[in-house]
């Protein structure tokens, strides 16, 4: 496709009087001389300026006509703002009732799914009730645990696969022992109140891990519930260096990946495997892009290399993997290249490659078997596959062009997004999904059934009238994590059970005929290493202990196993949207144990990939039930990664690695600047910049803020704690200590959601400056960004961090944490990496008394100034200011209701650089200790 396709079909964003963002306009074509098509997402806000309703461009065309459409997505929030229903055309409806500090107490779904959720005094959860039965309890350390670590801490979880016991605690924080027992029944567990009843329901033997870290928090060691030990070395910039491990009974180290080499940018140069293995990664001077990926044996042997170009926009247009000849059959060149075009949105609409000649699988099941080495040219031919889509994304036809060609046509409910192949001719939408839009029915007679919380529970792999099914059914646990799998079928009378469970670095496989298998699983730099460790029923034609080196694309797809002598076992390549195109094995046996395939993800017996927290059916394009995480990902709740499934990948089933691209809020941003880094990887690639700086501020800001809240939270508040606190919220607050409490409880697990593993953690862009600030979050961001600016990445870490902390807390309690003053900078003007621990107490020093100016009442010109340019922006509500100020009319609302000091206290208890400073002031020392550890305090 030319530069012509992509010519005038800007996006547009179109604002009404109070700047919100009420319409948005992108213009499709799909191919040169195409018309183009205007495409409008339309939003409606109500009088506060909320989000009530958004509508897409399918069912917004509508209205042209005079035809009545329904919105994707309407909610009612309450008074304060809390989101008390919403209601989705693809998932259904949901009704969430909120206690007094905004905690969720009370929920229900379109399915009649109730949930209650019972909390402690200080608003950590205690048990949740689904429709009548106890499926949670939480169990928390008090004083007698302090030897373990344990005081505040989680140290019992009984969840729906059974109990975690958590014994230790590092100073940190950080879990260093969880022993899982599994429920003796795979049926969801009523847990009983006394825990001897609880333990009755439990198998009698625990699995524990164990886990070591440095004072940096680094991994140094995992030991599993096998015993087998994973040690892993890091540099001093705190990057990792090698992977180690020692299988269980025995005292030989196993280097797994060693001499990981980093550019400038954080990114991995090269890496050498256990069995010598050597990958290479070459990036864009540029724009950082991976532009070369390539693997060598120990003997100079290249097993892969993967060249890679883009388009302008990052999309992948090209992929040549140079260790492979051109092969040439049937009158036909067949060339090792995959090839993509996209359409204005950037939507793939075509893709080309190679697939089996014979044999090729265009539904759930995978084609056939090839056998190494491929030395045959005629086992592969060139394919085409064509891709068109609705205006909403979701797909219409898949036409495919090979050896055998195949279309697939879908059906997409008129009033939804809900999709279903015409495969059986007529559909039923009413009869094929759930209420919450769950699919029911995978293929003809593979039945799926779905738990409470809309989490796959079966499906029925064989239907039979007279007999019991064969099945494979998934238990979950408390962090909609599966940790058990249990399939069954029936053969000459018997029923057959084969399980695996899942614990970290572990699987356990058992199988009917009396095989017990052992998975060790480790990330070994980019690449998966697992080893294969049998118990009981090994087979024949395969080594025990076999070590399994699985390398991997960008998307991180396994495309190559490779034994401990770099051996190749198994080869692959896929589909744009993940099936398999084709894929060859040194014998039958080994390829039976190849689980984890396309997106580095497990492939299940039903041909479903389990991503985390939903199921990818990769022959339908499409996720099998709506995004959990609601519209972080658009308002199609069913679409893979955009269709861009070329260059984006979804690591867990929610979302995306960075959501919100080019949206309005950035087309907001764009006006006034430009963005030069989004998420992790991005921004560690920016000059100048320290390859871990982000993971540091955000793990000191969690630190701060859970530690305060600890101190706080204490039954009897120890004098300089009860000072602070009185200078900087003003005396009023010492009957209001529990709210507090509350904001920096919140606060603590918002930031730990921006931390590795958290939902949020590549939710960040770094701008090159912008007017006025150094850092914001838009209160209307549904993905939830924080914005930088570059300077900012250059100061003391501290400062970073404390900025962080404030730009958090605005999201927390219904984003009532407003900017009503602005302490002195301080810390945060500091540009230095290291300071003595006198200058930075200094620092420390002048936000106090920049505090105090606010709480006695020096500042209240400024903050009432403060207040009516939040009101003037919609940014405070009437009636939010009324009860903050403590009037009744908005007449009352004065600037000399400030001289009360209950009402300055209002404010500044809701004022985010107040929170933020005296969080720094009140973890003091633990906070010094880590930045020492960092040697950013000297």
């Amino acid at each position: 496709m030319s530069s012509i396709t992509h010519t005038n079909t800007p996006q547009l964003a179109v604002s009404d009087s109070r700047g919100l963002p009420v319409r948005s306009v992108q213009f499709y074509r799909g191919a040169d001389g195409q018309p183009v098509d205007a495409r409008v997402t339309q939003h409606y806000f109500d009088k506060a300026g909320r989000l009530i309703a958004s509508r897409d461009p399918r069912f917004s065309s509508r209205l042209k006509y005079g035809v009545c459409a329904p919105v994707n997505l309407m909610q009612i929030v309450s008074l304060s703002g809390a989101l008390l229903l919403s209601k989705s055309v693809d998932s259904g409806w949901r009704v969430s009732l909120n206690g007094e500090a905004g905690q969720l107490v009370d929920s229900c779904d379109g399915r009649d799914n109730p949930r209650q959720i019972e909390y402690d005094g200080l608003l950590r959860p205690l048990a949740i009730n689904e429709s009548g039965r106890m499926t949670e309890r939480f169990t928390y350390g008090g004083p007698a645990t302090a030897e373990h670590n344990q005081c505040n801490q989680l140290i019992r979880h009984d969840d729906t696969a059974g109990s975690r016991l958590l014994r230790d605690y590092g100073l940190s924080g950080r879990a260093l022992s969880e022993k899982r027992y599994f429920l003796q029944s795979p049926d969801s567990p009523d847990w009983p109140l006394a825990e001897p009843d609880r333990d009755a329901l439990l198998e009698p033997v625990g699995l524990q891990t164990r886990w070591a870290f440095n004072a940096q928090g680094e991994d140094l060691a995992q030991t599993d519930a096998n015993g087998n030990v994973q040690r892993f070395s890091h540099g001093v910039a705190g990057q990792l260096h090698a992977v180690e491990l020692t299988l269980a009974n025995t005292a030989q180290r196993q280097t797994l990946v060693s001499a990981i080499h980093y550019d400038a940018f954080n990114q991995a140069e090269q890496e050498t495997a256990g069995n010598g293995v050597v990958s290479r990664y070459v990036y864009d001077q540029q724009d950082g892009r991976l532009t070369e990926l390539s693997a060598l044996s120990a003997d100079g042997s290249v097993l892969q290399k993967l060249n890679y170009s883009y388009d302008p926009a990052g999309n992948v247009l090209l992929i040549n993997d140079a260790s492979q000849p051109d092969r040439y059959c049937g009158n036909q060149r067949i060339e090792p290249i995959n090839r993509y075009c996209y359409d204005t949105l950037y939507q793939l609409i075509e893709a080309s490659g190679r697939e089996v000649r014979n044999g090729a699988s265009h539904g759930p099941a995978l084609p056939g078997l090839q056998s190494l080495p491929t030395d045959d040219p005629c086992q592969v031919s060139n394919y085409t596959q064509r891709y068109s889509y609705d205006a909403a994304g979701n797909l219409l036809q898949m036409r495919h062009e090979g050896a055998h060609n195949f279309t697939r046509n879908m059906h997409v409910d008129p009033d939804s997004n809900r999709s279903l192949p015409d495969d059986d001719g007529d559909v039923d939408f009413a009869t094929s999904f759930d209420a919450n839009g769950n699919l029911l029915q995978l293929v003809r007679g593979q039945v799926m059934g779905w738990d409470a919380r809309n989490q796959l529970q079966h499906i029925t792999t064989v239907q039979r009238k007279d007999a019991p099914n064969d099945d494979e059914r998934y238990i979950y646990d408390g962090q909609g994590q599966r940790c058990r799998k249990i399939s069954t079928a029936q053969a000459s009378g018997r029923t057959l059970t084969n399980e695996v469970r899942y614990l970290p670095g572990l699987e356990i496989r058992t199988t009917a005929d009396g095989e017990t298998l052992h998975v060790v699983t480790a990330q070994a730099g980019r690449n998966r290493v697992r080893v294969l460790h049998w118990e009981a029923g090994k087979p024949g034609a395969i080594a025990n202990d076999q070590v399994r080196y699985s390398l991997g694309d960008h998307l991180g797809s396994s495309t190559l196993e490779l034994d401990q002598q770099g051996g190749l076992i198994s080869q692959e390549s896929y589909y744009p949207f993940g099936g398999t195109a084709w894929w060859a094995a040194r014998n039958a046996v080994e390829a039976k144990y190849k689980t984890v395939r396309y997106s580095g993800k497990e492939r299940d017996a039903s041909g479903l990939y389990y991503y985390g927290f939903r199921y990818y059916a990769p022959w339908l394009q499409r996720w099998i039930n709506p995004d959990p995480a609601g519209d972080v990902d658009g308002l199609n709740f069913y679409a893979m990664v955009g269709n861009s499934p070329a260059a984006c990948v979804d690591p867990s089933g929610l979302a995306g690695d960075y959501r919100g691209r080019r949206d309005s809020v950035e087309r907001d941003v764009l006006l006034d600047t430009r963005i030069l880094a989004r998420g992790r990887s991005e921004i560690s690639r920016l000059p100048n910049t320290e390859s871990n700086y982000m993971d540091k501020a955000f793990k000191l800001a969690h630190l701060a803020f859970d530690e305060s809240s600890t101190i706080l939270a204490a039954p009897a508040l120890a004098d300089m704690p009860e000072m602070l606190v009185s200078y900087v919220l003003g005396d009023s607050v010492k009957e209001r200590l529990g709210e507090v409490v509350e904001t920096y409880t919140a606060t603590a697990a918002m930031l730990k959601e921006y931390d590795e593993g958290g939902e949020q953690y590549n939710q960040i862009a770094v701008m090159k400056s912008y007017p006025g600030t150094d850092a914001f979050i838009d209160l209307e961001d549904q993905h939830k960004r924080i914005f930088i600016v570059e300077d900012f990445l250059k100061h003391h870490v501290a400062g970073t961090s404390i900025t962080l902390g404030h730009e958090v807390s605005h999201i927390v309690r219904d984003n009532e944490i407003l900017d009503f003053g602005y302490l002195s900078p301080g810390l945060r003007d500091e540009k230095e990496a290291a300071i003595s621990e006198e200058r930075y107490l200094t620092h420390l020093e002048g936000g106090l008394q920049s505090a105090m100016e606010y709480s006695y009442g020096q500042k209240n010109p400024h903050m009432f100034r403060s207040v009516e340019r939040m009101m003037q922006k919609n940014v405070l509500g009437a009636e939010r200011a009324m009860e903050l100020f403590k009037v009744k009319s908005m007449q009352d609302l004065k600037v000399e209701r400030l001289s009360d000091p209950g009402v300055r206290t209002n404010l500044l208890m809701n004022n985010a650089d107040s929170l933020a400073m005296l969080s720094f002031m009140l973890a003091e020392s633990a906070v010094k200790g880590r930045l020492r550890s960092w040697g950013a305090l000297v």
